[in-house]
């Protein structure tokens, strides 16, 4: 089985995309730093514009929202995320604490909405939440598996 790779330069992001696709079964996907040796590139997690220039080496791209129209014109397929932009394919929404000391929110997709109940929110917060998932699930992880994982990751 040839290692497929999802670029992410955000290391809390690495860390918790590689737990997601572990408990997923994924072990086919490798969260890698931009400067490190790499399988097969997948996808570039472009959080910042400095990224924006490597996009077109990979077959697929998960994007903040706000830089996806700096993307240069690609033949990768584009999955955006945001924390304010209803437009996003995934955003983050009603962050809260429950009464029980639970952060809680939703998390809304194409066509899904996805509860999150964290014991405690990951270093990061929301972004690095919406990154992870945003990018296992465009790597075929469905999206109830990711968030499944991300409950048994970040709580207990």
């Amino acid at each position: 089985m040839q290692m497929r790779s999802i670029v992410a330069a955000e290391k809390r992001t690495r860390a918790l995309l590689s737990a997601l696709c572990e408990v997923c079964g994924r072990t086919d996907l490798e969260a890698v730093a931009p400067d490190e040796e790499m399988g097969a590139p997948l996808l570039l997690i472009v959080d910042r514009p400095a990224l924006l220039a490597h996009a077109d080496a990979f077959p697929k791209v998960l994007a903040e929202y706000s830089l996806r129209a700096a993307l240069p014109l690609s033949t990768c397929a584009v999955t955006t995320y945001s924390l304010e932009e209803d437009g996003a394919d995934y955003t983050a929404r009603n962050l809260r604490t429950t009464p029980e000391g639970f952060t809680a929110f939703e998390i809304v997709g194409t066509g899904c909405i996805g509860r999150v109940r964290l014991q405690h929110l990951p270093a990061g917060g929301q972004s690095v939440i919406l990154q992870a998932v945003g990018a296992a699930v465009a790597c075929g992880v469905p999206f109830a598996d990711a968030l499944s994982a991300l409950q048994k990751r970040c709580s207990g």
